[in-house]
């Protein structure tokens, strides 16, 4: 260990004392200037991001279809039956995700100027600094994705959630630049990776398709980004795998429009694995949506019956942030839209096959393949957090789940009064179905 942390700190030449502090009750901020101690700082930046991921999950499968409250939270039950609107009364469970990743991006920030302060010159072709960019740039679309609007900046005004998209184009591309000088190669790969995918979903929202092609197009199969988690203490938890389960607290399971879709065979006894039907061939099991079940069992709300979401099955279950099979998704509806069903057809059976399920047809008009994709970025993203935004960016909510809900998650209730910048009573969103 004292040899790794030596080599990572480049001029130190001993480990010995290098953790020794004469006072610990006067442990500062200089402190952290140790180049040893920044890649803790730097992790901490992106633990905070990846424990927010988990949370927005959470909040925006209750706002989808994917998932419904069966719990007996108020807050839970808005979110769940589209009730929540701007200037919203209370900060509810939609705040706390919205704060968190907000304030992972002022953390990155803050992180990013103290590694280019203390490593001058070398910050540019360190994995820190490439680190902190995407994690900066990163909550901007993980916000546009989940929110109606929020502040670009920390104390700036309202600005609706098309803008965080671009800001995080711009971001990301800033983060590319420094990803491609890191010096280590095996950390080099990996963050162009990690870039170009959050890159290629960003582009995608902002409408630049071209662009999103060609990023989609460079991530390698494979590669996937998880947040992760553990069974330790609560702050190291998946919310997911507490909520979303019946190991846990079934607060939160399958919607019950989607219950009679579900193949398998319960009974009270044990707790069975069972799965959706293909949206293609619904007498086939799609693997990639599982739910577990024991006949008769109700949610916490003692209303609803409780299907838990297997993918979650306990509170380290980890949690994917970017995979090639969203790039997948993301090739197929650039293509869709250039009207070239063959090739998304193509890339939307990519995954289909790996899972055993027969390949789709090319569509033969528009509405056909819509209709493709969207089902199939339902069933590879499976209560990931995309489900939510893609029912309102194609229009859908109203048909899917019916008139006057909210589309996307209000401003959190906490930035309104923690910002002089955001004036009470002026939210003009969300939009209702």
């Amino acid at each position: 260990m004292c040899g790794a942390l030596a080599l990572f700190a480049g001029s130190v030449t001993a480990c010995d004392g290098v953790f020794d502090v004469e006072d610990p009750q006067a442990f500062g901020d200089e402190d952290l200037n140790n180049p040893i101690i920044l890649k803790n700082v730097a992790d901490g930046a992106e633990g905070l991001l990846q424990q927010a991921y988990d949370d927005f999950v959470t909040v925006t499968a209750l706002l989808g279809d994917e998932i419904e409250s069966t719990s007996t939270w108020i807050d839970w039950e808005d979110i769940s039956e589209g009730r929540l609107r701007g200037d919203w009364a209370t900060a509810g469970s939609f705040s706390g995700p919205q704060d968190q990743l907000l304030r992972a991006r002022f953390a990155a920030q803050s992180a990013a100027e103290r590694i280019t302060n203390v490593l001058g010159a070398e910050a540019n072709t360190s994995p820190l600094l490439a680190q902190m960019k995407w994690v900066d740039g990163f909550a901007d679309v993980v916000i546009g994705m989940g929110y109606c609007e929020g502040p670009l900046t920390a104390g700036g005004p309202r600005q609706p959630n098309t803008e965080f998209f671009k800001q995080g184009v711009t971001k990301l591309t800033e983060a590319l630049t420094l990803a491609n000088s890191i010096a280590d190669p095996v950390a080099k790969a990996n963050w162009i990776n990690t870039i170009t995918a959050s890159r290629a979903r960003a582009n995608l929202f902002a409408g630049n398709y071209a662009a999103a092609l060609t990023d989609a197009l460079a991530v390698p199969a494979g590669f996937v980004k998880n947040a992760v988690y553990v069974e330790a203490a609560a702050v190291q938890q998946s919310n997911t795998g507490n909520q979303f389960h019946q190991n846990r607290n079934r607060s939160g399971g399958l919607r019950r429009m989607y219950h009679n879709r579900v193949l398998g065979t319960f009974d009270a006894a044990a707790y069975k694995v069972g799965y959706l039907a293909d949206w293609f061939d619904p007498t086939k099991a799609d693997p990639r949506m599982a739910v577990n079940r024991k006949a008769g069992e109700l949610g916490v709300n003692n209303r609803f019956a409780y299907f838990g979401i297997q993918k979650y099955a306990n509170r380290g279950a980890p949690q994917p942030m970017l995979t090639s099979r969203e790039m997948n998704l993301i090739a197929a509806e650039v293509y869709f839209r250039q009207g070239d069903y063959a090739n998304e057809a193509a890339k939307l059976n990519i995954d289909r096959v790996a899972n055993g399920l027969a390949p789709i047809p090319v569509p033969t008009s528009a509405a056909e393949a819509q209709n493709a994709l969207l089902n199939e970025r339902m069933a590879v993203l499976f209560v990931e957090g995309h489900r939510a935004l893609d029912l309102h960016r194609f229009g859908l909510v109203d048909d899917v789940l019916g008139p006057g809900r909210n589309t996307l998650l209000p401003l959190s209730r906490t930035e309104i009064l923690a910002n002089e910048s955001i004036p009470e009573g002026e939210a003009a969103c969300p939009s209702i179905s």
